[in-house]
């Protein structure tokens, strides 16, 4: 999944925690908040101290501003996180989830629970039975397998087809009845990532679509211009590269319900020009402030700024097919030369408080059961990395720059160009190379193109970033590629045996302190190895104009519990 300012590991890890309770469209309520809740009744203050919404606050209008719009509305062949986290407003899925205390649980939502079997290799899923399609049919099983059938399909070519590697390829799905599906799997392992697996993707209705050609998905009404699904809120407008517009859902019932009346979503390629537009009051939420912002942005009398934590990583990704590169001590000694502890002075620390930490690895320090203690960073060292090279035979040429057999010790370092924090990295990374001999030639892409050379490998070395899941498979980056198993991600060819056997055993098992010891060992033998040079996790931050309540920042998602949302009726901006 792919996003102009970086690629995802998982969609959960975009849409997560947005927050929908389903509930039949006949016997939802509205709120009632307090007690008389009369016509003009205010909101009520809680026990906690706090105001609470009650039915006469539902209305106004959020106006958010992205930089990019989604690629449609089918989660099945979604590429844009933008389209995940709308689809999730729209569409129904099987579970909701939340992100407490370091861990990553999962709630009720269309399946009102589920269970794993004795030898936990089956999961079991038990659905409401009075939620229907627009249309009135019912939202059963059957529609949960023939969205996993589809998803399984290579004429759909889905992005999700990794979700299901670990389930019966003949079976994945058994429909028990109409309301009750078991996900078939060959393997036990991590519950939360087995039922992140299995509910990776929103549901679609058979009826439908059974009898679409599977190839014509990506062009199919319900992708492009009107999504057919069940959820607090339905698209009413959408002008492609310009705006699109979300209504509340009279038809459908959520407990809590959703209480803004419409989201208007305008796409502002620019960062500057959605920073000038939150702060002219022309847009309510910008997603993405960038830390030297911050606090200015918190100056502003009408705007509040909130900080998630770690979900986001940059690194160096250094192509192991180059022979600059194969060599394990070379990679390490580029990582000694680079000063990733300026980098996040520089970039990530305004007025002495830091927006990130020195990353280790892949997986992100919020999941803390699988962090490794006291990790042992790598010095910045440039002297040491200098004798490191030399002992390899690398001698200074006559202009400075390294030479080994008559080759220069010169690469290109690309990176996507709308990205100011990364266009600065790759100048410093390139200064502090210099210093020992090695020359970096800087090319920047347009994010969809640089992507696509990553997906290619068609790069030298690589300025790129994540936006890490909640919950541990690191298949897909680490893990060896292989005829069968192309591994997507691991843009770098990295191939390790042990790494191979860890991961193999970690998503064989569901003894938590076997995997959480078999993720450390994995990190620290990766980092040990530096296929990428690990810079930094960052946390973001977000802006929201005051007058919405109930904003609570997760890691999960900008727009956590968005449904929960609300602005007293008094400060409505907007009438209907």
């Amino acid at each position: 999944m792919i996003t102009p300012a970086f690629r995802t590991l998982s969609r959960l890890a975009v849409v997560a925690g947005i927050g929908l309770a389903l509930a039949a469209c006949d016997v939802g309520k509205e709120p009632t908040g307090g007690q008389d809740q009369g016509a003009n009744a205010d909101p009520q203050t809680g026990s906690d101290g706090n105001l609470h919404p009650n039915a006469d606050d539902i209305g106004d209008t959020l106006r958010v501003g992205l930089r990019a719009g989604p690629d449609g509305f089918l989660g099945i062949v979604q590429n844009s996180a933008t389209g995940q986290m709308l689809s999730s407003l729209i569409q129904p899925g099987l579970v909701d989830s939340d992100f407490q205390d370091g861990k990553l649980t999962y709630l009720p939502l269309l399946a009102t629970r589920w269970e794993f079997s004795q030898n936990d290799k089956k999961l079991t899923f038990y659905l409401r039975k009075d939620v229907t399609w627009p249309d009135g049919h019912p939202i059963t099983a059957r529609d949960v397998a023939f969205t996993i059938d589809l998803v399984g399909d290579p004429e759909v070519a889905s992005p999700r087809q990794s979700s299901l590697e670990k389930m019966d390829h003949e079976e994945p799905v058994t429909v028990l009845d109409d309301y009750t599906v078991r996900f078939n799997f060959t393997v036990a392992y991590n519950h939360t990532t087995m039922i992140a697996n299995a509910a990776s993707v929103e549901i679609v209705p058979e009826h439908k679509l059974k009898d679409v050609p599977r190839g014509s998905l990506r062009t199919h009404p319900f992708h492009k211009k009107q999504p057919f699904g069940h959820g607090p809120y339905t698209l009413q407008e959408w002008k492609p590269k310009e705006s699109l517009t979300l209504i509340r859902n009279p038809d459908v019932k959520t407990e809590p319900p959703a209480y803004i009346q419409r989201i208007l979503i305008r796409i502002i390629p620019e960062y500057q020009t959605q920073l000038k537009a939150l702060q002219n009051g022309q847009i309510d939420l910008m997603e993405a402030i960038s830390a030297k912002d911050i606090d200015e942005v918190k100056t502003w009398p009408d705007v509040t700024v909130y900080t998630k934590g770690y979900r986001f990583m940059d690194y160096i990704g250094w192509n192991l097919q180059n022979d600059l590169f194969k060599d394990r001590d070379v990679r390490r000694a580029l990582t000694m030369a680079i000063d990733i502890k300026k980098m996040i002075r520089a970039l990530l620390t305004f007025n002495g408080h830091a927006y990130g930490t020195q990353a280790y690895s892949t997986l992100t320090p919020e999941l803390t059961a699988y962090r490794a203690k006291a990790p042992t960073f790598l010095p910045y060292d440039p002297d040491k990395a200098k004798r490191i090279l030399r002992d390899k035979g690398w001698k200074p040429g006559p202009d400075g720059i390294l030479m080994k057999d008559g080759k220069r010790f010169e690469f290109k370092l690309a990176t996507n160009n709308e990205n100011p924090r990364r266009a600065q990295a790759v100048v410093m990374v390139e200064q502090d190379l210099k210093k020992i001999g090695i020359k970096a030639n800087i090319e920047k892409y347009e994010g969809v193109k640089f992507f696509a050379r990553l997906d290619h490998k068609q790069f030298e070395a690589a300025l790129a970033g994540w936006s890490a899941a909640l919950f541990v498979d690191p298949s897909d980056i680490w893990a060896t590629p292989t005829a069968k198993e192309k591994r997507p991600f691991n843009f770098c060819s990295y191939s390790n045996p042990r790494v191979d056997e860890l991961i193999s055993k970690g998503l064989a098992t569901s003894d938590p302190e076997v995997e959480r010891k078999c993720w450390i060992e994995m990190q620290n033998i990766i980092y040990e190895d530096q296929p990428y040079t690990f810079l930094f996790w960052r946390s973001e931050s977000f802006a929201c104009n005051k007058r919405f309540r109930g904003i609570k920042p997760n890691v999960l998602t900008t727009y956590y519990k968005l449904p929960k949302w609300w602005v007293p009726k008094a400060e409505h901006k907007f009438k209907f």
